[in-house]
């Protein structure tokens, strides 16, 4: 009886293998090529030719300024250096203009650019913003800000590597860093800044009544005179 029974159950198993691998053999056979593709994932070891480039690049150090408030009237400057040599905090007790230094590691290239942007903001640029980038020396970036009007207002640095793909110079956003400025203005600065904006508004109500009040009264000098 126990052998009947153990004979039994090895028929059973024997008989769900067979199920499990015909039914693995027909979803693999059934699927279309396109299913197929979708269900497998990729090898983790293939890498596009950006990837082979960004991971061959170096990493090297940056900072700049950013100044933290401001009045209307200056015109303060902007200096970014990059260093693949030197330290973070080396480059920031480099930088010679106002405001708080900020420093980061990023990744870097042959050839990179570093643009300002910030639409309540006038910008200038001093130095070119591609440039070569040396392994040994720094690099430095420098702008020109000036505000259009009071308020808090955003300014964005953004570095870009320019990466040579399929012989075409093709440019890769790296890191962009945003910084609120507060831009003051003066009460006497107010007052011109109203005269400046209204000046039209301020001749018609103002001075053309009081030029034809000097008018008429002139004419009528010269008339009471001639009488």
């Amino acid at each position: 009886m126990k052998v009947k029974w153990k004979i039994t159950i090895g028929i059973a198993a024997l008989f769900a293998v067979l199920i499990s691998v015909s039914f693995l053999f027909y979803w693999t056979t059934a699927m279309s090529p396109r299913e197929q593709v979708l269900t497998t994932p990729p090898p983790p070891e293939s890498l596009g030719d950006v990837d082979i480039l960004l991971e061959g690049m170096e990493f090297g150090s940056i900072a700049f300024n950013a100044p933290a408030h401001i009045n209307i009237d200056d015109s303060p400057q902007i200096q970014l250096i990059l260093s693949l040599a030197e330290t973070v905090e080396k480059l920031k007790k480099s930088i010679t203009e106002e405001g708080e230094k900020i420093g980061a590691t990023i990744r870097v290239s042959d050839r990179m650019e570093a643009r300002l942007s910030g639409y309540m903001f006038q910008i200038t640029a001093i130095t070119p913003e591609i440039q070569a980038v040396s392994k040994i020396q720094q690099t430095e970036w420098k702008w020109e800000i000036h505000p259009k009007k009071e308020g808090r207002h955003k300014l964005h640095l953004t570095l870009t590597a320019l990466l040579e793909i399929d012989g075409k110079t093709t440019p890769r956003a790296i890191r962009t860093f945003d910084k609120i400025i507060e831009v003051n203005v003066t009460e006497t600065q107010k007052i011109g800044l109203f005269f400046k904006n209204n000046w039209q508004w301020l001749w018609a109500a103002i001075l053309v009544p009081v030029a034809g009040w000097l008018w008429k009264r002139k004419k009528k000098q010269l008339t009471n005179t001639s009488s």
